[in-house]
């Protein structure tokens, strides 16, 4: 783990605010950080820090928790996950070559945004997967952010 992460989560252990609300603000980053608005993920939790009284540390540690290691093959099982439920599935071939045009022209390029964007159900698929995924790991993280929080809390306190 690296020394900005370690200091994120040492300041957000030591927050005066509640176990509770700091495990419901780091929930939620959680769920807005592996959800599928890509490239948004920073913004949208600080206005929801912001509109809510949340605190902006833990929200932006469960954001921030979705590094770039973990994008590609998240999105790809949540794709896959979305492409289950709905059930549309899309040709090895036709995935190739939207892959293939994007590392040849980057992946910020409008023509890959264009040849994917005509993959409607490959573009439903992708938010409806990390729409569930997202969900999921958010209902996991409240509990176990709140046992981590309150178990730090009580042995810094037997400490004190």
């Amino acid at each position: 783990m690296n020394l900005g992460m370690k200091a994120l989560i040492k300041k957000l252990l030591h927050i005066e605010d509640t176990p509770e609300r700091t495990a419901l603000a780091y929930s939620i980053g959680i769920f807005l950080g592996f959800s599928p608005f890509l490239g948004l993920h920073t913004l949208v939790g600080l206005v929801v820090a912001f509109l809510f009284g949340l605190n902006r540390v833990a929200i932006l540690l469960g954001v921030w928790s979705n590094t770039p290691w973990w994008i590609v093959p998240y999105y790809m099982i949540a794709t896959w996950i979305g492409m289950w439920v709905t059930g549309f599935w899309v040709e090895w071939a036709t995935l190739k070559e939207i892959f293939q045009l994007g590392m040849d022209r980057g992946f910020m390029s409008s023509g890959f945004w264009s040849r994917l964007a005509s993959q409607w159900g490959l573009l439903l698929s992708f938010g409806i997967g990390s729409f569930i995924l997202c969900t999921l790991f958010s209902f996991l993280a409240y509990p176990l952010s709140l046992k981590g929080i309150q178990f730090y809390r009580l042995h810094r306190k037997a400490k004190s």
